[in-house]
């Protein structure tokens, strides 16, 4: 899985893609016609100064790498972080990370399963 990084995909995402929101982040995705997913995160200036918006990208990277393999390939997918996301256990932050790529049905078939108990 790579990074998003440019401004211009970035904009692409936003513009031309869906998005779900959830209490602490939202997801925005737009399918990217290659083999392989690429993330990006946005945390902006109203979370808090740069330790506190530091610290939020720092743990969803960290939440991203633990659910990578779960993550279907063919996305281009920015996670914005809410307002908060800075004062938020990482286990909330988590499971509404969870949650969110979920509801934009971007976790893989097992994964959604597992979810839903069987």
């Amino acid at each position: 899985m790579e990074r998003l990084k440019s401004n211009r995909d970035f904009s692409k995402v936003y513009a031309n893609g869906k998005y779900i929101a959830e209490r602490l982040i939202v997801v925005h995705y737009i399918p990217n016609m290659l083999e392989y997913s690429r993330i990006g995160f946005s945390v902006s200036k109203k979370i808090g100064k740069s330790v506190q918006r530091n610290l939020v990208k720092r743990r969803l990277r960290e939440i991203i790498r633990k659910l990578e393999p779960q993550i279907k390939p063919g996305f281009d997918i920015v996670i914005s972080a809410r307002s908060g996301a800075e004062s938020a256990l990482f286990e909330n932050l988590e499971k509404s990370t969870r949650q969110a790529l979920f509801r934009a049905f971007l976790l893989l078939k097992e994964d959604r399963e597992q979810k839903r108990g069987k």
